[in-house]
């Protein structure tokens, strides 16, 4: 039973994995993880350098919410650099200041929660 476990890892750290291209799903969701991710990182800072006051105005401004709108997949392709595909996508965020639509790219990758969005590629 050892011998065919080891066989197996060896097996999937082999294979290419990163070689399936991402489903538009799967991008929404990393893309959104991404934006969450940004967002309490800039609460954070707002936090560290101004205080908790100016995280409550922000909180009841509601200029920290929003909400993924449309997120259309267009073309991907393997990463010639790093692991994961480059993907170009089309992308509406909605904020208490209005919906911001957007096309743009970046690199889908696994991540260590799965997929992951890198925005600088």
């Amino acid at each position: 039973m050892r011998v065919s476990f080891v066989a197996l890892v060896a097996l999937v750290a082999s294979s290419d994995v990163g070689a399936i291209e991402p489903s538009e799903s799967d991008m929404r969701e990393a893309f959104a993880s991404d934006l969450r991710r940004g967002v309490q990182q800039m609460l954070a800072f707002v936090e560290q350098t101004q205080g908790q006051q100016a995280v409550r105005r922000l909180h009841e401004a509601r200029t920290d919410a929003f909400r993924l709108g449309e997120f259309r997949k267009h073309d991907c392709r393997q990463s010639k650099d790093k692991p994961g595909h480059i993907c170009e996508f089309a992308v509406e965020v909605d904020t208490v200041a209005g919906t911001i639509k957007k096309s743009m790219a970046g690199r889908f990758h696994i991540g260590p929660y799965g997929l992951a969005y890198d925005h600088d590629g």
